[in-house]
């Protein structure tokens, strides 16, 4: 095995040492440095070293020739922000905070300040600290890279730009988003991937003499699609356009890694630095990337999606002279493991709270047992539980094209043999109730679970209005029109997603609501559902009011509630209760005010704010 016995046991009697992640005097020159590579939006199999074949990906492929490949990594999420915060906290999405992507428009926060970042591990322990490329954490001061451990930063701290003005041009209003520690850079007309090289070039030659750590964080091939032109000549000749675009975005990727690891190479740094190349998720399949254009190979999914094509990622780690070259690790790691696994590599204590495992054994056996054997993911109302090679999918959401649609009745728990079928295209769960039964359980133990996700675990509520009759006296929006007389009576509460059939829409109006129980009853009490989904434009309302009457015609006002708005990445249900006192009444009215607009600071500041309401329970 090539991994050197003498630094490895030097780690691990730094280890031991006392209070080591604190003194930065105590840090031996020789710790190796730690580049952490990550693109954004890349296919399970996009690199030739992968399996594609109709893409150039020389400087990768040497890359995995100098180092090990991973086989069967993940990552926390099918999407960005989570992914990301999963990666640099060790910790899941759920624990580190960000469930959902961060807004992108200036003054929101994102992923919280108290979780331990990579970059705090390492800056403790005497490292410098940088981050190249995009952020898409957190865009108030405190969730921005200087908050959470870097001690340089440049970059976009949202989703992402246009290449070439650095413009933010989605879900204005437009903005320009570049930075440089925090203040606004300009660099008109440059092409943002050469300017995040030289900004990494920049960084490694000025921390040469110490060690470092380098979060560099490609922006590409994420859209908008603008490759270099060098290499859209190069796959000129390709029919499929899109995916011609998307090739040779990636390996306008590739060329520029090859420049960072030639500069690791002339400033003599490359045997004493680790570098870690990983993709943040699947490829993207969105209308803004011509709906495709990357390649998840036999895997389903793709970016937001559970399924293996949407988590399961491209990764190589290589350190030459201390991790083996050229081999493959067939063991299940995950981005979660990294930062643990630099921990150990570097001789560094690593924070007490994270879930995830360190990888060395892997790395220096590829016959070594695999860290863990199951794992839960969620990302909206959608949730994955893997136990060895069963994985069960609740609530799947797959926007490729390939096999049969899934049908959202029978495959809303979706089971899942990799050994058997790693395309995920065949459903088992009705061959092998018992091993959903199992995976169900798996999730449900997990500390974020959210039962109501389950299908036959929804809460229901009987209550006396389930046999009245529901009038809407304000118009819901769009497909939602009509469904009053449902959503609000049939004794079902939501989840936390707007489209799973049990919510009733409103795009910046109220709702009014008169229900005629047929006869007077003795009443106490009203709740009502209201979702908060705020990424989605979906906002509390501002307040609610309950009135009653015996005839119809004249209603008394009994009760009313005013919401507290507060800035979230949370999707969740409140379902304030009013009660009163014991009357009869036939007629319940019930008004539901809309905040009207979405807030300033939103990334939808001005339009119509949703409102989404389900269950109207009087009793």
């Amino acid at each position: 095995m090539k991994w050197n016995s003498g630094i490895f046991a030097a780690s691990t009697l730094l280890l031991t040492a006392p209070n080591v992640h604190s003194q930065k005097n105590s840090v031996p020159d020789e710790r190796p440095n730690v580049i952490i590579v990550l693109t954004d939006d890349q296919g399970s199999i996009d690199l030739n070293c992968y399996g594609a074949k109709d893409l150039a990906t020389p400087q990768l492929d040497k890359l995995a020739g100098t180092g090990i490949r991973f086989s069967q990594f993940y990552v926390g999420a099918p999407v960005c922000s989570p992914s990301r915060a999963a990666l640099l906290t060790g910790l899941t999405p759920q624990g580190a905070g960000l469930p959902g992507n961060a807004s992108s428009q200036p003054g929101h926060a994102g992923m919280p300040t108290d979780r331990h970042t990579i970059a705090d591990m390492m800056k403790e322990a005497g490292y410098v600290t940088g981050h190249v490329g995009k952020w898409h954490l957190g865009t108030t001061p405190e969730t921005l890279p200087l908050g959470q451990g870097f001690d340089y930063s440049f970059g976009h701290h949202g989703g992402c730009i246009d290449n070439y003005s650095h413009f933010f041009y989605w879900s204005g209003p437009n903005r320009h988003d570049l930075y440089e520690n925090g203040k606004e850079v300009w660099h008109d007309g440059e092409y943002f991937p050469d300017v995040m090289a030289q900004k990494a070039d920049a960084f490694i030659k000025d921390h040469k003499d110490e060690p470092f750590f380098m979060y560099y964080a490609i922006n590409m091939p994420h859209y908008p699609v603008q490759p270099s032109p060098k290499w859209r000549d190069y796959y000129a000749g390709m029919k499929d356009r899109r995916r011609a675009d998307y090739c040779a975005f990636v390996s306008t990727i590739d060329e520029r890694i090859g420049w960072l690891m030639n500069t690791l190479e002339e400033t003599g740094l490359r045997d004493n630095t680790i570098v870690i190349f990983l993709a943040d998720h699947g490829h993207s399949s969105e209308v803004r990337n011509f709906f495709g254009g990357g390649n998840a190979g036999s895997y389903r999914g793709s970016k937001f999606s559970l399924f293996e094509g949407g988590v399961r990622v491209p990764a190589i780690i290589s350190w030459p002279g201390h991790v083996a070259q050229n081999e493959v690790r067939d063991q299940w790691v995950m981005s979660i493991d990294l930062m643990p696994t630099i921990a150990e590599m570097c001789g560094i204590k690593q924070p007490e709270e994270i879930v995830g495992r360190s990888m060395v054994s892997a790395l220096k056996d590829a016959k070594s047992p695999a860290i863990r054997n199951q794992h839960v993911w969620q990302l909206g109302t959608q949730w994955s539980a893997r136990k060895d090679n069963w994985k069960l999918v609740g609530n799947p959401v797959d926007h490729t094209e390939k096999g049969d649609s899934l049908d959202m009745e029978k495959d809303r728990l979706f089971l899942c043999n990799l050994d058997e079928d790693i395309s995920e295209m065949h459903n088992y769960a009705s061959e092998y109730p018992d091993k959903v039964k199992e995976l169900t359980g798996l999730y449900l133990d997990w500390e974020f679970a959210e039962p109501s996700l389950v299908p036959g675990m929804k809460k229901s509520i009987d209550h006396k209005g389930r046999q009245a009759h529901y009038t809407l006296l304000t118009k819901p929006a769009g497909r939602y029109d009509g469904m009053s007389n449902t959503a609000f009576s049939d004794g079902e509460t939501g989840t936390t997603s707007f489209s799973d059939g049990y919510w009733v829409g409103f795009n910046g109006n109220d709702m009014e609501l008169i229900i005629d129980l047929g006869k007077k009853q003795k009443l106490s009490k009203v709740s009502v559902g209201c979702l908060q989904d705020q990424q989605s434009w979906v906002f509390l309302p501002e307040k609610m009011e309950v009135a009653i009457s015996g005839n119809g015609n004249n209603y008394q006002v009994v009760d009313g509630y005013e919401f507290i708005q507060k800035t979230t990445n949370k999707n969740e249900i409140v379902r304030p209760e009013l009660t009163f006192e014991k009357t009869k009444a036939r007629f319940v009215k019930v008004i539901v005010k809309n905040i009207g607009q979405l807030p300033k600071g939103h990334n939808g500041e001005g339009e119509k704010a949703w409102m989404f309401i389900d269950e109207v329970v009087v009793d």
